[in-house]
């Protein structure tokens, strides 16, 4: 111990005696460096002017930190006047801190033995240094074993919240997943000293539809056990406010069955800690100790039919929950068995909006996670989503999906290309009439499966599924993996090509904002936000720049943005088209029964993992191009193997990259991007997080890292160098830099313009066609799908006919953490008037 306070920073300064200090002021000021090991945040309460008396805060989180000098760590507070620090993702794990200051507060809630606490008041975040000083500093500790300050021994303080009686952290970036220990992944042993009851010798259940009516009847209902099935699961709500004390705010409701009525069973509070992560659907329950009342469709008149929910807490009463084993339910239940509704490609070509459905794809596209606020929820609440692209060899156009969180963390981590993916009970969504305007979306009831958990789904043996699984038989990896990609910009459905539609259907979405309510929007942003603008103004340059190979030439959050200017033409990418459905089929080998070539395919992997054998006299598909040899390695056959066993017994009872080059041309002669003295938006370059990666299947989960959301754990943060290692993928065609002002000359946007291409498998044209020039491609996001399009430098050459054209763009802005701006130029519609 005395090694310790010899050594530690921070234990000299929290030790150093109050009287040090002036009587106005009892902080505490760590001067030299600390870093912060893991962030946390949690909803505050009605406590929270107790603790922070003077504090005025819109958000409605407080944030806990750990904070260690590699001597020792401590938990504290963050003072909430810090909380945008959070927010916008500049305090983050691994970066260095200095002259933090501590103030002294209440014992902690979550703490032991009453030991001091403290607040952190101020601090400086040493931008330069990054998350790289943090991971080379504890390199070679173990985080775990640092001592805690005001700790004895090998005690460790209780993980929750220090200043508000939660009982347990939020995720960071929202408020419907699950995080930390405390939820059970295994349901709790039974409690009671008594033997479970016999199956056969209980007294017959009490029926849904009796208790129905004797409930809408006003007879007291016959108390009895319910033994039901679960049809569907909902993702957990957190209805926490900071004007209520509740502990364990959750909620989450299973749809459940049995052989006379449906019902809704809601599961409240600390039994959501308990049971939720273990409840699935198709379990048979035993429920005892219920309430029953009105269901929430009913009460609220959404539902014509009058409907009852069950509710179960820990107390008044105390539920009792068991789950029934396969082996001990029983016939005379006439339980319903699980239903689904698995829809294709075409399909779901002809579906309404609104209309559910269950799709099983073979995953192509892994978005970014993004955030958008959740309406009618105040400021503090954010929904998190990703955009995914699935195929199953039917129909003219993908899957689509936007998928929001559905309280599933592991299993949607795992999600990437070359992952089958099950999603079940989701919505249809048809913004404009063509299969190319519709996508799917989560439900309430939303829940997905990926490679590695279908095992015993119910799913597998239902031909809709049966038949996916024989086209994806046909598949070669390299022939996937070539056309897949992970990450980037991503925008679904397409814009309409004209103002007057745009005007009319976006209204609301993209609101019509001037320049200083632009700006006061983005400094509103926070950490991977992302929302739409429509913004009047003027094009003063454009620019276009490719980038080829490793993503290590791109800006990014721990490299400063770097312009990058040249005068020489940018090489040609060659234009990918979707799957060719055709020649993917006739790759597989003739005459072999499925079987066969699993066996065949087996032995190339087992023989050859590192590189599998091409099947002889099959050249490459043109235009598209082998993984290298480091992602092969049979991942189709691997995935399939969960359906496949059971299939069987059924039947027998260092990436070389080149740099990128810039053309760039002035539509506006009086121009000078160095002299321009007002205020700048957006940066220069192009973020890693912009672009799409190519899929590396044998780095998912460090290319899943890359692009994701940065963690609240400094053991889970990468270094710089492993997140910035990955191709561009196939897509990427190079992209053009707009820079525009509004009319006012008062503040400069550097915009980014990924046109979409004819052919092109990722970003979708338009079917309109039109001449390729710029006011068109910019009103249609894109190039004509009739014509090839120009060349960059054709089109730089005629930049200047933009000169004084007053026009309307449409921005997607997304703010990528720190100062860090993503502004991309969706499109631009161009005003009858000039200046």
């Amino acid at each position: 111990m005395d090694g310790l306070r010899q050594g530690s920073v921070l234990h000299r300064a929290l030790s150093r005696p109050i009287s040090a200090f002036s009587s106005t002021d009892s902080a505490k000021t760590c001067g030299g460096p600390l870093y912060l090991l893991a962030i946390d945040r949690y909803m505050r309460d009605l406590e929270f002017s107790a603790h922070f008396p003077q504090a005025t805060s819109a958000s409605d989180c407080l944030y806990d930190v750990t904070l260690s000098d590699g001597h020792c760590k401590i938990r504290a507070s963050l003072h909430p006047s810090l909380n945008s620090l959070a927010e916008k993702n500049e305090l983050r794990c691994g970066c260095q801190l200095r002259r933090v200051r501590f103030a002294p507060a209440a014992a902690e809630m979550g703490g032991e033995r009453g030991c001091q606490g403290y607040h952190v008041v101020s601090l400086e975040v040493h931008r330069e240094a990054g998350v790289a000083a943090g991971l080379a500093a504890f390199s070679a500790v173990q985080v775990d074993a640092i001592p805690w300050y005001g700790v004895e021994g090998d005690a460790q303080p209780r993980v929750a919240p220090l200043r508000a009686r939660r009982c347990c952290y939020l995720p960071l970036w929202n408020n419907v997943g699950l995080r930390g220990e405390v939820w059970s992944k295994a349901p709790p042993s039974d409690s009671d000293d008594t033997p479970p009851p016999s199956w056969t010798q209980d007294l017959q259940p009490v029926a849904l539809s009796k208790l129905r009516r004797a409930f809408f009847s006003g007879a007291r209902p016959r108390p009895g056990a319910l033994v039901v099935r679960v049809l569907r699961k909902s993702h957990l709500f957190h209805y926490g406010r900071p004007d209520k004390n509740c502990e364990c705010p959750y909620q989450a409701t299973l749809e459940v069955a049995d052989a006379t009525a449906q019902a809704a069973v809601v599961l409240w509070n600390s039994l959501c800690l308990d049971w939720y992560r273990s409840l699935e659907p198709g379990l048979v329950l035993r429920l005892r100790n219920y309430r029953v009342k009105e269901s929430y469709s009913s009460r609220t008149g959404n539902s014509a039919e009058q409907g009852i929910e069950i509710s179960l807490n820990s107390r008044n009463p105390a539920a009792a929950i068991t789950v029934i084993p396969e082996e001990e339910q029983q016939r005379r239940w006439k339980l319903p068995a699980l239903t689904f509704n698995f829809l294709n490609s075409s399909e779901l070509a002809g579906c309404h909006s609104d209309q559910r459905c269950d799709v099983i794809g073979l995953v192509t596209f892994v978005g970014r996670p993004e955030r958008i606020r959740a309406k009618g929820h105040g400021t503090g609440e954010f929904l998190q989503y990703r955009w995914l692209t699935l195929e199953d060899g039917t129909g003219d156009h993908p899957i689509t999906v936007q998928l929001f969180s559905t309280s599933q963390p592991d299993l949607q981590a795992l999600i990437y290309p070359m992952s089958l993916l099950v999603c079940t009970n989701l919505r249809v969504v048809q913004t404009a009439p063509g299969p190319s305007m519709l996508y799917l979306t989560n439900t309430k009831f939303t829940q997905v499966y990926g490679t590695g958990h279908h095992t015993g789904r119910p799913y597998r043996k239902l031909p809709a599924v049966q038949r996916f699984l024989r086209w994806v038989d046909t598949l070669r990896d390299e022939d996937i993996l070539s056309q897949s990609a992970v990450g980037g910009y991503f925008t679904f459905p397409q814009l309409p090509a004209a103002l007057e539609q745009f005007l009319k259907e976006g209204e609301g979405n993209a609101p019509m904002l001037s320049a200083s309510e632009l700006r006061r929007e983005a400094e509103r942003l926070q950490y991977r936000e992302r929302r739409r603008f429509a913004f009047q103004g003027t094009v003063m340059a454009v620019g276009h720049s490719e980038v080829h190979g490793s993503s290590a030439a791109l800006t990014s959050p721990r490299s400063p943005p770097t312009a990058l200017w040249s005068a020489q033409r940018s090489p040609e990418i060659p234009i990918l088209p979707r799957f060719p459905r055709s020649s993917l089929v006739a790759s597989c080998p003739a005459g072999g029964s499925l079987k066969r070539q699993l066996v065949d395919k087996r032995s190339d992997w087992e023989l050859q993992r590192k590189r599998p054998a091409r099947p002889s006299g099959t050249p490459p598909q043109r235009g598209q191009q082998a993984a290298p040899e480091a992602d092969s390695g049979c991942t189709l056959w691997e995935a399939t193997m969960e359906f496949l066993h059971d299939r069987e017994e059924d039947a027998s009872f260092s990436t070389s990259y080149s740099t990128a080059s810039t053309v760039v041309s002035s539509s506006e002669p009086n121009w000078s991007e160095s002299s321009w003295a007002g205020a700048r938006l957006g940066q220069s370059g192009i973020a890693m997080e912009t672009l799409p990666l190519k899929c590396s299947y044998e780095r998912r989960e460090v290319q899943t890292a890359a692009v994701g959301l940065q963690p609240g754990r400094l053991q889970q943060t990468l270094p710089d160098e492993k997140l910035h290692t990955f191709a561009t993928a196939a897509c990427y065609e190079g992209h053009f830099t707009f820079t525009i002002t509004d009319l006012g000359k008062t503040v400069a946007l550097q915009t980014v313009f990924i046109p979409a291409s004819p052919g092109n498998w990722h970003w979708p044209l338009l079917p309109e066609s039109h001449d390729n020039s710029w006011p068109a491609v910019l009103a249609h996001g894109g190039f004509s799908p009739s014509s090839a399009p120009p060349a960059p430098r054709d089109l730089l050459a005629t930049a200047g006919r933009l000169t004084n054209r007053r026009m309307v763009f449409v921005i997607d802005m997304c703010q990528l953490g720190g100062d860090r701006l993503e502004l991309v130029l969706s499109r631009a519609f161009p005003l009858s008037t000039s200046l």
